[in-house]
């Protein structure tokens, strides 16, 4: 099944390249061959798993092998189809554009001198190191610095270019070697955050100390890899500690840096203008972050998991911002998306439960009206099995939405039947003050049937959860901006309104 679902990966990126696997081959082409048949029956969409595509081609059991070396035959001649990429499009930056073409030039340069073709080889070589150096492919530059030093010295013997060519790879060496450093101290910084293995207060002491050690050496070296893993450091630093506005500045400085760079440094400027959005929802401050959205929609390629990603925080802003249409059609743009089925699995989970909102958003009469897609609360429960589990995380969403529908359909005798395992639920699971906000609101929800639908019990017993929610920061670490897709006082007036009518609802 995956080596399936790679063809139909590798063959989407030659065709968006208009790059044709079977042209150019010494035999005429067979259009009844097989790997033929597969390949157009892939790219044309006819076959969707491996099933359809053995049924199609073979349809007897007795063929599973040679089904398999069909796979394996088309999947090589796809993939020696890869490296006639061309990247000269404008689609590329040009700092993605030099990455590749810098390491095919190595490579060439390499083969050449092991033909010993020196002299080209060596002028290649210095040129090479200008441009990699430029673009601050630092571990090319020590490759390329280190086999210069050995030229000079054992080829050429000439002490001046030795010394130079050693200088160099010293230089780079230590460029490299705090890369390095920088690259282990967020990766085991992010190992902790993973399945929640530390707490926030160890993660942020953590993190205090991480950033302390490499911002003086962020001072010191303009390094791109150095600073892109100091910088999110300092991120996780100001996150597990709410400091929001600290963020923002931080943010900011990475911004300034990673924007006076000698090329597009694109996906730095991304994860930074994509992160100041975050910072100004959890600030309340929606209406700031208009340009680092316009930003991040300039950057973003439609269908990347960054430009996924980014849709998840634009649609949630848009709806914080009651631009329900506008969340609709981001949400519609994204479903639709050729990429979507490439999409982890619970990245598309996330997706269904935004769509869920967003058609009880329609169905109150606020939303945008578009028919997104044929809702039934049972069969949505059923594909959300990843985050169901996830007991402090986007499940709590997941029961919120799924209690609005009932209420919103008036079935009374399941909400107050599902009263107890909610309550359980939330002091079980949402103690913590990294879930507070979401645990006040579920308590006010609950309030609906333990006051026997009393509107005047509801409304005066309310009053003290809703001043904690107004009073509640949300919290970066725990999924907040993800979890609360519709503010929790907003999403209270709507459960009021489909249980009383408006007008009697103070």
């Amino acid at each position: 099944m995956k080596t399936f679902a790679t063809l139909k990966e590798i063959i989407l990126l030659l065709e968006l390249h208009k790059l044709h696997p079977f042209k150019n081959q010494t035999r005429p082409l067979d259009k009844k061959s097989k790997v033929w048949l597969l390949y157009r029956g892939i790219a044309e969409h006819k076959y969707q798993t491996d099933e359809e595509a053995f049924q199609a081609l073979y349809g007897e059991e007795l063929h599973r092998a040679s089904y398999r070396k069909l796979k394996n035959d088309l999947q090589a001649k796809l993939l020696d189809s890869v490296l006639s990429l061309n990247f000269s499009g404008t689609n590329y930056t040009d700092f993605q554009k030099a990455y590749y073409e810098t390491h095919k030039e190595w490579v060439t340069i390499r083969y050449l001198i092991g033909h010993n073709v020196n002299t080209a080889g060596m002028i290649l070589a210095n040129k090479l190191l200008r441009l990699a150096d430029k673009f601050d492919f630092t571990l090319l530059c020590l490759d390329i610095s280190s086999y210069m030093r050995i030229q000079y010295s054992l080829r050429d013997s000439n002490d001046k270019r030795f010394i130079s060519a050693n200088e160099s790879f010293n230089h780079y060496f230590e460029i490299y070697e705090k890369e390095c450093l920088a690259e282990e101290l967020y990766t085991s910084l992010i190992a902790l955050t993973v399945n929640k293995r530390a707490s926030n207060k160890k993660v942020n002491i953590i993190a205090n100390e991480h950033f302390s050690k490499i911002w003086p050496l962020m001072q010191q070296f303009q390094s791109y890899r150095l600073q892109m893993n100091g910088f999110m450091i300092g991120l996780i630093k100001y996150s597990t500690e709410n400091d929001f506005s600290s963020g923002l500045e931080l943010c900011d400085k990475a911004i300034e840096f990673f924007s006076t760079r000698p090329y597009q440094a694109k996906v730095p400027l991304q994860i930074f203008y994509y992160q100041n959005v975050i910072f100004h929802l959890q600030l309340k401050q929606a209406d700031k972050a208009d340009y680092a959205i316009n930003k991040c929609i300039e950057l973003l390629e439609p269908g990347t998991f960054n430009w996924f990603k980014f849709y998840e925080l634009y649609l949630t802003l848009l709806i914080h911002k009651e631009d329900y249409e506008g969340a609709g059609k981001i949400l519609n743009e994204a479903l639709t998306n050729t990429r979507f089925e490439f999409l982890p699995d619970n990245a598309k989970e996330l997706w269904l439960i935004y769509g869920s909102y967003m058609n009880y958003l329609n169905l109150i009469g606020v939303g945008s009206q578009s028919d997104i897609s044929k809702f039934r609360l049972a069969k949505f429960i059923n594909e959300v099995p990843i985050f169901s589990k996830d007991k402090s995380g986007m499940n709590i969403a997941i029961i919120i939405i799924k209690y609005l529908y009932l209420l919103l359909e008036k079935k009374y005798s399941k909400i107050i039947d599902d009263v107890e395992s909610i309550d359980q639920y939330c002091y079980r699971h949402l103690r913590g003050p990294g879930t507070r906000k979401s645990f006040v609101f579920i308590k006010l929800l609950l309030l609906i049937p333990n006051c026997n639908f009393d509107k005047d019990q509801i409304i005066i017993k309310a009053q003290s959860y809703l001043w904690e929610l107004r009073i509640s920061k949300t919290v970066v670490v725990d999924q907040m901006h993800e979890i609360e897709i519709v503010p929790y006082e907003r999403l209270w007036g709507f459960a009021l309104n489909s249980i009383f009518p408006p007008e009697t609802v103070a």
